[in-house]
């Protein structure tokens, strides 16, 4: 099946401009496209094969991809993937021979990073919704409730009658997708297979702790979790707000990580936006950090 990748880019161009490379090499991948949501400009080492779009403004990471997907209407697959990504022709393959498969709308490889495996896939902790590894079996691959958008293979018509929900603008979006795939009647799936995950910084970090709080609890109530929503709401308010203020006390860092909690928090039980597009002040951490 004809297959477009897509890199959501932000920050160095170096990182990017490898990976574009090496998947531009691929012989499974038929087309690379960089939706640079920092807004940078085209490098001139970037080679004329691979595209590079430049959005209206920064529309995250679920947004990005989907600005991307309606260039390619007549893809069979997408791979979407992070520029800290390093993944081979034999997995890239792997896991587009398991997407073929009639029920299966999406595909990840096992995420390895220096640490050991990821807790990027598999399952949700039944009570505060936090991400849990799970170490699929070395010979097959196996079903899962949601991998990350760090790398995923989307089947097109999956990608077309499921798209992602831009207003998460960045994290939990890759779950709040994969629970939605699943609902629609398709398989997510877990291949053996390994990619590497650098982690390297790619995308803003100072942010996250205001992403992390607020995402979590859209996504409980987006899915009408009440109970689940008042344990993460409780759970940050007693627990990760304290320990985040002493934290920056002693490390002498003011209160930017604590305030983003506190953000977090607040905005994650105010209202609701329609799903699609993200807010239009977005990056909404700029207001309490420095973004780039």
């Amino acid at each position: 099946m004809k297959t477009v990748a897509v890199i959501v880019h932000w920050g160095p161009h170096q990182p990017t401009l490898e990976l574009a490379a090496r998947l531009d090499a691929s012989p499974a991948i038929a087309q690379v496209t960089v939706v640079a949501n920092d807004g940078s400009t085209r490098p001139a080492e970037l080679a004329t094969s691979v595209a590079w779009i430049l959005p209206p403004r920064n529309l995250g990471f679920g947004g990005g991809f989907q600005l991307a997907s309606r260039d390619y209407p007549a893809a069979g697959a997408y791979l979407l993937v992070n520029n800290d990504i390093r993944i081979d022709e034999t997995t890239i393959r792997a896991c587009l021979d398991l997407l073929a498969s009639t029920n299966i709308g999406v595909v990840a490889p096992t995420l390895i990073n220096g640490n050991g495996l990821q807790s990027g896939s598999a399952k949700l902790s039944p009570v505060l919704v936090a991400p849990r590894a799970r170490r699929p079996p070395d010979d097959r691959p196996c079903e899962a409730d949601w991998v990350t958008g760090a790398v995923m293979f989307i089947k097109a018509e999956c990608l077309r009658r499921v798209p992602f929900d831009g207003r998460y603008f960045l994290g939990f979006e890759d779950v709040d997708f994969c629970y939605r795939v699943r609902e629609a009647g398709w398989s997510v799936v877990l291949s053996p297979h390994r990619a590497w995950h650098t982690g390297s910084a790619t995308i803003p970090r100072r942010g996250n702790a205001y992403y992390i709080v607020r995402n979590r609890l859209w996504f409980t109530r987006i899915r009408g979790w009440r109970l689940r929503t008042t344990l993460v709401a409780a759970t940050t308010a007693a627990v990760v707000l304290p320990r985040t203020l002493v934290l920056d006390v002693l490390r002498g860092r003011g209160l930017e990580t604590s305030n983003l909690v506190r953000h977090g928090l607040l905005d994650g039980l105010g209202p609701l936006p329609l799903p699609g597009d993200p807010r239009v002040d977005e990056p909404r951490a700029a207001h309490w950090t420095a973004w780039r």
